[in-house]
């Protein structure tokens, strides 16, 4: 009967004796990049330092798409003002937005909103974006775009190559005049004084690139 309770108890044996052999179990090597399921599985979640692009290129040339709203309804932009960087401890994009623009009450509502960026073949696409009011148009559908919804609930698009999620910290109205004497910056708005550009300041909360 002894002999019968050790060997049911052997296989318990071994493995608390195993336990403190000094072997551990391997680590995984860990980098700024995580693996997603779902559209994400088509992206990779990058850490804003390592952002493989040119800031100023991105907004200057190859443009951005501003999308806020909710899944029922939203409204995309192009914009070509803006930057990213670091301030309050916390890495920042910051955006124009001129008030007369239909995103602009959404980005107003919302505590957050998307910047995409697409490659150069979608650079039809982003036109109609730009040119055309969402107020009226289905200007998404005839850009042939397909939206989608991020982890945090904001609408961005499938076709982009990277998506910037961003939440709002700041939104501030610019002052025209305090803008330095040589620049003149009022002056661009005297054909249009209703108009005027507010400064968004958001927290960058994920980065998704495309692989």
């Amino acid at each position: 009967m002894k002999i019968k309770m050790l060997w049911r108890l052997l296989p318990l044996i071994l493995v608390l004796s195993s336990c403190g052999n000094g072997i551990k179990p391997p680590i995984k090597p860990t980098n700024s990049i995580k693996r997603n399921s779902g559209w994400q599985s088509q992206y990779d979640h990058i850490d804003p330092k390592d952002l493989p692009d040119n800031v100023i290129e991105l907004f200057s040339e190859q443009w951005m798409v501003v999308t806020a709203g909710k899944e029922n309804v939203f409204n995309s932009m192009v914009i070509s003002w803006g930057g990213l960087g670091f301030i309050w401890e916390k890495p920042v994009a910051f955006t124009f937005i001129n008030s007369s623009r239909y995103t602009y009450q959404f980005l107003l509502q919302e505590s957050g909103y998307t910047l995409s960026v697409f490659s150069e073949k979608y650079r039809g696409s982003l036109r109609i974006l730009g040119n055309k009011s969402g107020k009226s148009n289905d200007k998404v559908k005839e850009a042939g775009l397909i939206p989608i919804k991020t982890p945090s609930g904001l609408m961005a698009y499938k076709e982009a190559r990277m998506i910037i999620e961003c939440k709002n910290i700041m939104i501030q109205d610019l002052d025209y005049n305090k803008a330095s004497p040589s620049y003149q910056i009022a002056d661009m708005y005297k054909n249009s004084p209703n108009s005027h550009h507010n400064m968004f300041i958001s927290e960058i909360t994920n980065i998704w690139l495309k692989k």
